[in-house]
C-alpha cells in the first residue's frame, strides 16, 4: 500500500513540474509577445509622430507660401571695385500702381541699412554697399496704399571677405621673422595696410611683447635667406596676385628654452584690425640653434 502512495505521490510530482515548466513556458512567450507588441505600438507611433511633424511642416509650408507677398526671391554677395556689394532680387505675386520697396538688411549689432528697389520686367532689384558684417537678416518691405508689409529673405553675412591669408616664416639665424600677406581675395586690398606688428607671448610667464613689423620692398628677394630645411611659404597658384611682406627683427628677444607664441595684427586704413590665429608661429631657442613650428593662417577681422 505504501508503495502504490509513493507512486501516486511521484506521479503527482511529476505531473506538477511538468505543469510548472508549461506554464512557465506560457509565462515566457506571454512576456515576449508583450514586449513584441509594445515594440509594435512604440514603433507606429514613432511613425504616427514623423508623419505627423512631416504633415505639419508640409502644411506650415503651404500656409506660408500661400501667405507671402512673393512667388520668387534671391540674393548674393560680392565684390565690385573694392567694395562689397549685396545684389538682391524678389518676385512680388501682384503689383498695384503706386506700389514702392526696399530691401533692409539688419545687422547683429541692431543696426539697419535699407536700399530703395527699383521696378524691372515684375521685379524688384536693388544693388547695397554693406562694407564688413558677420551676421544679418535682409527682408523687403514693400508700401502700397499707407500700408507696408515686410518679408524676411534669409540669413546674410559678408563675413567671407573679411581675412586676408598670411602665412609666416623664420629668417637666417631666427633673428628675423617674416610676415606674407595675400590680400587678395579679400576686401582689402595692398594699399589698405598701413602697419603690421608681431604679438609674443612667453608660454612659461605669459608675459607679452610687441615687436613692430616693417614693410619689405623685396619679399621674395629677403626669402632667399630662409634657412633650406625649414619650409618655405608656398606661393598660392593666383596670377596677379598682391602680395606684401612684412619682418620684424628678434635679435635678443628670446631666451634660451622657452617656448614663445607669436601672433600677427595687421591695421588698415580703416583703422580696421585683423589679428591671426594663436598658432600662427611658434618659436623656441636652444644653445645649438632654433625651432620653429608653423603653419598656414589668416588675418580676420575681430568684432
Amino acid at each position: 500500500m505504501k508503495n502504490k502512495t509513493y507512486i501516486a505521490l511521484g506521479i503527482c510530482a511529476g505531473l506538477l513540474v511538468v505543469n510548472t515548466g508549461f506554464l512557465l513556458q506560457i509565462s515566457n512567450r506571454q512576456k515576449a509577445l508583450e514586449r513584441q507588441m509594445e515594440n509594435m505600438q512604440n514603433q507606429v507611433m514613432d511613425s504616427i509622430s514623423v508623419n505627423t511633424s512631416s504633415i505639419t511642416q508640409r502644411m506650415k509650408n503651404i500656409l506660408e507660401k500661400q501667405s507671402s507677398l512673393l512667388s520668387n526671391s534671391n540674393f548674393s554677395v560680392t565684390k565690385e571695385n573694392g567694395a562689397i556689394v549685396l545684389l538682391a532680387e524678389a518676385t512680388p505675386k501682384a503689383i498695384t500702381n503706386g506700389e514702392t520697396a526696399e530691401f533692409r538688411v539688419k545687422k547683429a549689432d541692431d543696426s539697419v541699412q535699407s536700399q530703395k528697389a527699383t521696378l524691372e520686367n515684375g521685379v524688384w532689384k536693388t544693388t547695397m554697399e554693406t562694407g564688413l558684417f558677420d551676421d544679418g537678416t535682409l527682408s523687403i518691405a514693400i508700401s502700397s496704399n499707407g500700408v507696408t508689409r515686410q518679408e524676411e529673405l534669409g540669413s546674410v553675412s559678408t563675413a567671407q571677405y573679411s581675412n586676408i591669408d598670411a602665412q609666416s616664416q623664420w629668417g637666417q639665424n631666427a633673428s628675423t621673422l617674416y610676415l606674407l600677406v595675400y590680400p587678395a581675395d579679400s576686401f582689402y586690398e595692398a594699399k589698405d595696410i598701413v602697419k603690421a606688428e608681431a604679438n609674443v607671448e612667453n608660454t612659461n610667464t605669459g608675459e607679452c611683447f610687441t615687436v613692430p613689423m616693417t614693410l619689405m620692398d623685396n619679399p621674395d628677394a629677403a626669402l632667399e635667406d630662409i634657412h633650406a630645411n625649414e619650409p618655405k611659404a608656398p606661393m598660392p597658384d593666383i596670377e596677379n596676385l598682391q602680395r606684401l611682406g612684412f619682418s620684424a627683427d628678434f635679435t635678443n628677444k628670446f631666451e634660451e628654452g622657452i617656448d614663445y607664441l607669436v601672433t600677427f595684427s595687421v591695421t588698415m586704413a580703416d583703422g580696421t584690425i585683423l589679428s591671426g590665429d594663436e598658432y600662427s608661429t611658434s618659436y623656441r631657442k636652444e644653445k645649438a640653434g632654433g625651432s620653429t613650428s608653423l603653419s598656414n593662417g589668416s588675418l580676420t577681422l575681430q568684432p
